[in-house]
């Protein structure tokens, strides 16, 4: 009944490190989901192993979002010294809107803390601590727009100081965010967010909403 984050090989797919965990444990059983266990595996006589994806929540923001300073070292910053991993459960509450799922499409977020920072001198440290919060729809699409902003900033940066000498990166970016062919991109949250009956019924989001609309326009 324990809990690690381990940093796996250099270019290690999340497969291949599952079996290089399920041949270290041959007797193990590998749970396919990434929900919390409950407490018949939890006191079984069984061992299982549960492997997911997390991703690193940098300590030093003040770096990753200060123009000038070569991408090289934001790199660097976003995967070490890191002692908060996060992993996202998107699920529906309510009726799901056939025509646009942003409705009702909340996200259970899970932080973990360990009790040393990744990379140190080991590739895994125990979890100290987990903390559960609850992502409400329009809070989820916020965070996908903020997202997106800060990554064409990047590819533009890049672009603009030679460092990318491709630009394709930049016109795939540009590409989903101009005609979004898989979900309909902001389209869809104009009409899940902006609409009268939306903003009477959550009168508390007015900020958000206003929020949502500034990251819309600085996408533009």
């Amino acid at each position: 009944n324990k809990e690690f984050v381990c940093r796996g090989h250099d270019y290690e797919r999340l497969e291949a490190f599952q079996q290089r965990m399920l041949n270290e444990f041959p007797h193990a059983i590998a749970m396919q989901h990434a929900n919390q266990p409950d407490e018949t595996i939890f006191q079984a006589e069984a061992q299982y192993l549960q492997i997911y994806a997390v991703t690193p929540i940098p300590e030093n923001q003040e770096v990753l979002q200060r123009d000038g300073i070569p991408n090289n070292i934001k790199s660097f910053y976003k995967v070490n010294h890191i002692w908060r991993f996060r992993y996202d459960r998107p699920f529906h509450k309510g009726t799901k809107d056939k025509e646009n799922e942003f409705k009702s499409l909340w996200v259970e977020r899970t932080t973990l803390i360990l009790v040393q920072s990744l990379p140190g001198i080991s590739r895994w440290f125990e979890v100290e601590k987990r903390e559960v919060v609850e992502m409400s729809p329009l809070e989820n699409a916020i965070e996908v727009l903020e997202n997106k902003n800060q990554q064409l900033r990047t590819l533009i940066s890049q672009c603009q100081t030679r460092q990318m000498q491709n630009i394709n990166p930049l016109t795939m970016c540009l590409n989903g965010v101009i005609d979004a062919a898989v979900n309909g991109g902001v389209a869809r949250y104009q009409e899940a967010f902006f609409v009268k009956e939306y903003i009477l019924n959550h009168p508390e989001d007015g900020e958000k909403i206003t929020r949502l609309r500034e990251l819309m326009l600085e996408q533009v």
